[in-house]
């Protein structure tokens, strides 16, 4: 069986695009365009048949990602599917499983049975199942490892690949204020300097490829060295980085593997515009993948709204995939109702994107509304809300109009 990119290249239209398409205003052939070089990816893991899948890049809507999981220091599964059935509720495309420890990968299996999500990992989080200190683990485990969750069917694999020697030279002489934020280039980190040797997922890209080639598992580039804070933003480490990753998702398209950008963390607003412009010029124009950004540091338990206001800026200027914050960031695991707010949040941020780019079947969403609330509807206007619950839950009272006017209602006077 070929990879999506190699269908494409043969201008095969597979059923993975077909079910895709349905959802997207792209015409077919520029689908299979875009995904043949690589400005498209449609993540499906061979292994893994699904109801849904989406297209992620260059003329497609613009969509989320949801971050879930598990570990050995809170393992209510319970907790989790609530938050899964918060992502089917409102439509998510896309639901990373972030779980390390013992259960992982029973949680892993029941996310990849019984929903319809793209689904991705960060393969190094697992490395705690193959020995307790995980700089003691070797290279080969590591892409056994990779290699394992490929073949249970995980649609992509955020890698950190862009963090080699040469750039870990650079960071140690490097000033930044929060160095390393990024969970897998810390662990990776970690790795190089207690072993002294290549960063193994650099010096066995190889091998990588191979694996995701034959499972068509699509490559997600992590940025290690992404900035933590407004003030490391845009600097060496984090350019040199790109400049690794445009030439490694250079070899995985060669190779017929489908690739995605990682994106900066925090950022300040009129940086965001730019650098989504370098990631497009130096990786090839790859699906760039954003975490928010966060457009300033002060926003602890309103990431949501400072990572949406960034993710809605990078949408503006070409950012394909947004991965959401919660108001939980940077404080302690997100409730379901963080979870909710978080989604609530960034779907917004892609529908305003999406809208602002002309997107007419999320226009015309906008379009109803604006109708029912100018015949004062409330029913209609509970139906195109992206949080029926909510506004029912505001709106309790019978009055025709809202209580903010009250009988001073411009629309009803008017009428």
């Amino acid at each position: 069986m070929l990879t999506q990119i190699e269908y494409a290249k043969k201008g095969v239209f597979t059923q993975e695009m077909k079910i895709a398409l349905e959802t997207e205003e792209i015409d077919k052939d520029k689908l299979i365009e875009g995904i043949a070089n690589g400005r498209i990816v449609i993540p499906a893991n061979k292994n893994r048949k699904r109801n849904k899948y989406y297209a992620i890049g260059e003329g497609t809507l613009v969509k989320i990602n949801v971050n879930i999981g598990v570990s050995s220091e809170c393992g209510n599964f319970d907790e989790e599917i609530k938050k899964l059935e918060l992502c089917k509720k409102f439509n998510v495309e896309s639901v990373m499983d972030l779980s390390s420890g013992k259960n992982s990968s029973e949680f892993r299996k029941m996310l990849l049975r019984d929903y319809d999500f793209i689904v991705g990992t960060v393969p190094i989080y697992d490395m705690s199942l193959i020995k307790e200190d995980f700089t003691k683990v070797e290279a080969k485990e590591i892409i056994e490892l990779i290699e394992k969750q490929a073949e249970e069917g995980v649609d992509f694999f955020t890698i950190h690949s862009g963090i080699n020697k040469k750039a870990v030279e650079r960071f140690e002489k490097n000033e930044r204020l929060m160095k390393i934020v990024s969970r897998g280039g810390g662990i990776i980190y970690n790795w190089m300097i207690k072993n002294n040797k290549e960063n193994p997922l650099y010096e066995h890209f190889d091998e990588i490829l191979k694996i995701c080639k034959k499972y068509d598992v699509t490559l997600s580039l992590g940025d290690s060295l992404r900035p933590g804070c407004i003030f490391d933003s845009t600097d060496a480490l984090q350019i040199e980085e790109l400049i690794n990753l445009g030439e490694l998702s250079k070899m995985a398209l060669s190779e017929g593997v489908q690739v995605m950008i990682e994106g900066p963390g925090h950022m300040r607003a009129n940086e965001i515009a730019a650098n989504v412009t370098f990631q497009k010029k130096l990786c090839n124009n790859a699906p760039f993948y954003v975490l928010g950004p966060l457009t300033t540091d002060i926003g602890a338990g309103y990431d949501h709204i400072t990572g949406a206001m960034g993710a809605l800026i990078a949408a503006m200027n070409g950012a394909d995939f947004l991965c959401y914050l919660t108001p939980a960031e940077h404080l302690r695991l997100p409730s379901i109702e963080d979870v909710k707010e978080g989604i609530i949040a960034f779907k917004l941020a892609a529908h305003s994107a999406n809208i602002a780019k002309g997107f007419k079947k999320q226009i015309i969403k906008d379009y109803n509304m604006s109708i029912a609330r100018g015949a004062m509807n409330w029913e209609e206007m509970f139906r195109w809300g992206i949080d029926d619950e909510k506004m029912r839950e505001y709106k309790k009272d019978e009055n025709k109009y809202c209580t903010m006017c009250g009988k001073l209602c411009p629309i009803n006077s008017v009428k």
